[in-house]
């Protein structure tokens, strides 16, 4: 690879916030309340800390550690282990990569939604609830009958795809330190807003209810795998693991910095982040059961159901102040998700590239934009819904998951888990004793395997995935592995020493 001179955070506050925001996105909001609920409430919750002590952490302790002691991104970091591994920091590097291009289509809806809620686009009381559903399938995606009929572009979608990208790129070719400068009040502007929708949320009738469903216990749970696999899948994705952009934002920390002690505020601010987020989701699904006297059951309470249809209910539905709270929901989830964007463009994606061809940051920022943003145009499409979700369980299910327990396997055997600890204890005032070489050798990549396994090919192996057509559910496998061929091509590529190499 050439070597670049490698840039730095401008403090360790900076770099926390960095960490911090890279963990902190949407499915802070989307996710893991639904996931309490659905699992047992404090059960889950106890599941949840359990799975963050024995993978989270010591897995993301390796990612920002190993990328430290190489000062490069992903796949220098293989390639300082062995040069016969580099393919595998090049393949998370197509997972960020594909996770991005439709990650910012989301963002391009938040902005949607933002403009909407000012005049309540979809309409006001229970006409408005009722009508919420059709608007985001309908007016918003103009959703085709299936995944073999795009359609054509949503072009309000279009341009605000085109913006989400033109800020993003504002915010990144500069580097780590204006980045380290930005995340600062992106990570503080969306925990106002929490603060903002939370508030708003707890005020309205019916609320108590809703937060009892969140955290009621059921302590039977804990003995159902279904609850672990929740649990362990919930930590592996919120903590941004898996994806390449770690390793290289650990290789911006100065050598003396103390890697364990951030990987742990960084790891419990996101799950803090979480956890608060439930009360403002199950505030706001108490207020819908009691509006409309339905059951819990039926309100959506998780994904893309819960941000662009379940709370557009609530918002025509509260007595005051609806298009105010709309507004600060929508920018809410933009500003939960540009951090992460950024994590993923910089870290997982321009930052590698950068690293292997010795390309200047401007010019590596603007063709990873280009790319990605017309990827991304297949998701502003009639049938770029269905898209989404398969690209998604292709690269932030199977991906991660599967080239995360392949690092931790490498560092932790091949590098030696050991060796990466002694780097660690040596500038850290948290030291790790050897628990923690067992715990990245074996628990943490036996964790994410149980969930590919239980969650992933128990599933998607006797029936296509998510009742779609042969076809198209076949292409979570080809995608796998194209992406994993074009790993070992670029490992094959020579790239021309600098001049400081060629001198040595």
């Amino acid at each position: 690879m050439a070597e670049i001179g490698r840039e730095r955070w401008s403090n360790r506050t900076l770099f926390i916030f960095a960490a911090i925001g890279s963990a902190i996105g949407l499915g802070n909001v989307w996710r893991f309340p639904y996931l309490t609920y659905e699992f047992g409430g404090g059960s889950f919750l106890i599941a949840w800390i359990v799975g963050l002590i024995i993978m989270g952490i010591p897995w993301m302790m390796m990612e920002f550690g190993i990328g430290r002691y190489f000062q490069r991104s992903a796949p220098g970091v293989f390639e300082g282990i062995g040069k016969k591994w580099e393919w595998l920091g090049w393949w998370p590097v197509f997972m960020a990569f594909l996770i991005v291009s439709y990650y910012t289509v989301i963002l391009a809806w938040s902005l949607h939604y933002a403009i909407s809620s000012a005049t309540i686009a979809w309409g006001m009381g229970e006409a408005g609830a009722a009508g919420a559903g059709d608007y985001f399938f309908g007016t918003v995606l103009n959703l085709s009958e299936g995944a073999g009929v795009l359609g054509g572009f949503q072009w309000p979608l279009v341009g605000l795809l085109a913006l989400t990208w033109g800020i993003l790129f504002l915010l990144v070719f500069r580097g780590a330190r204006h980045i380290g400068k930005i995340v600062f009040w992106t990570v503080i502007i969306p925990w106002a807003l929490l603060i903002i929708i939370l508030i708003r949320g707890i005020t309205l009738p019916g609320a108590v209810e809703g937060l009892n469903y969140y955290l009621t216990p059921n302590l039977a749970a804990l003995a159902s795998p279904d609850l672990w696999f929740g649990a362990f899948s919930q930590i592996a994705f919120t903590l941004s693991l898996g994806m390449a952009g770690m390793f290289a934002y650990g290789s911006f920390v100065a050598k003396k910095a103390d890697i364990t002690n951030n990987a742990f505020i960084a790891s419990f601010s996101n799950c803090a982040t979480s956890f608060f987020a439930g009360f403002a989701v199950f505030s706001t699904v108490g207020f819908i059961m009691q509006a409309l006297s339905i059951p819990v059951g039926d309100v959506s309470a998780s994904g893309l159901g819960l941000a662009f249809v379940t709370f557009p209910v609530a918002i025509s539905m509260m007595p005051a102040a609806n298009g105010i709270i709309g507004i600060v929901f929508f920018l809410c989830l933009f500003f939960l998700g540009i951090d992460s964007a950024l994590f993923l463009v910089y870290g997982g994606v321009i930052s590698p590239v950068m690293d292997k061809f010795g390309l200047s940051r401007t010019k590596a920022t603007a063709i990873i934009c280009a790319i990605a943003f017309i990827v991304g145009l297949l998701f502003t499409t009639g049938g770029g819904l269905y898209w989404l979700d398969i690209i998604d369980r292709t690269a932030c299910f199977y991906g991660l998951l599967i080239t995360g327990a392949l690092a931790c396997i490498v560092v932790g055997w091949k590098f030696g888990a050991s060796k990466l600890r002694e780097h660690l204890n040596e500038t850290s005032d948290i030291k790790v004793g050897a628990w923690w070489d067992w715990l990245l050798k074996l628990v943490v990549p036996a964790g994410l395997l149980f969930v590919v396994v239980y969650g992933g090919f128990m599933q998607d192996i006797p029936a296509p995935y998510g009742g779609y057509p042969l076809w198209a559910a076949s292409m979570i496998w080809v995608i796998l592995a194209l992406t994993l061929g074009l790993s070992f091509v670029l490992q094959a590529i020579k790239t021309k020493p600098s001049k400081e190499e060629a001198k040595k």
